[in-house]
């Protein structure tokens, strides 16, 4: 009796021991299988974050700054006129990597010339006849506006809308400087704006030639550290007293 109760005994161990090794190994396995899904639920979310959108896709390409000279990756999005910035995981790391020269052969358009008006003097570059990309022929940002300087269709419109101030708006120049050059010119006053951008453009010590233009331009704002919205004008005292030449 005691021999049957011992076999029963050990049938009943090694029955019990199966059972813990199958629910194990089905444990594992289950784990494995759901490790399996994170990380291909992890890697479906790195490769969207890595993709570019079909819009960016189809409208982002390379565009010239002419103000730094630096490629970089621009959308133009429905009618307006206006370059936004595209996703950097469209187009940005491989415009990033060109020349200025590099950057305008990437965007295979239908190049046409256009003029702008940089500090003073007319210069030609290379422009596109797609509407879907019609920004990209821009002169750079206007300084005072924020908003994009339009080109010339020739070198003798451009020519004919030159302030004889803009020899001082030099992009290459720090602000600083353009100032200081500007103010010396008895013809020419600085303004500056809100948001830190300044500008020479023609005036007088009453304030802008063109008021409607630079209404913001404010020749009252005097002796003070503020800077937005402010006219400057040279001290040009001797050559203002001066006598008016004889008739």
């Amino acid at each position: 009796m005691l021999e049957l109760f011992l076999i029963f005994l050990i049938f009943l161990i090694i029955l019990l021991i199966i059972y813990y090794l199958s629910n194990n190994h089905e444990s594992f396995e289950n784990k494995n299988i759901d490790n399996d899904k994170s990380e291909n639920k992890a890697n479906k979310i790195d490769n969207k974050k890595t993709e570019c959108n079909d819009f960016f896709e189809r409208n982002s390409y390379c565009e010239l700054d002419i103000d730094k000279k630096t490629c970089n990756c621009k959308l133009q999005k429905d009618d307006l006129k206006y370059l936004f910035d595209s996703p950097e995981n469209c187009c940005k790391r491989d415009c990033m990597k060109l020349s200025p020269e590099e950057c305008i052969e990437k965007n295979n358009f239908t190049n046409i010339p256009y003029y702008c008006n940089i500090g003073g003097t007319c210069k030609e570059f290379t422009g596109t006849i797609v509407e879907s990309h019609i920004a990209t022929n821009n002169c750079g940002i206007d300084p005072l506006n924020n908003q994009l300087l339009l080109p010339f269709a020739t070198i003798d419109e451009c020519s004919k809308n030159i302030d004889p101030c803009d020899k001082y708006n030099l992009p290459n120049r720090s602000m600083h400087i353009n100032q200081a050059e500007c103010i010396k010119d008895v013809n020419c006053g600085y303004c500056t704006n809100s948001i830190g951008g300044g500008k020479c453009i023609s005036g007088t010590a009453e304030g802008p030639d063109n008021f409607h233009k630079y209404f913001f331009c404010n020749p009252e704002i005097r002796n003070t550290d503020n800077q937005d919205n402010r006219y400057i004008y040279g001290d040009h005292a001797e050559y203002l007293l001066q006598s008016p030449p004889k008739i």
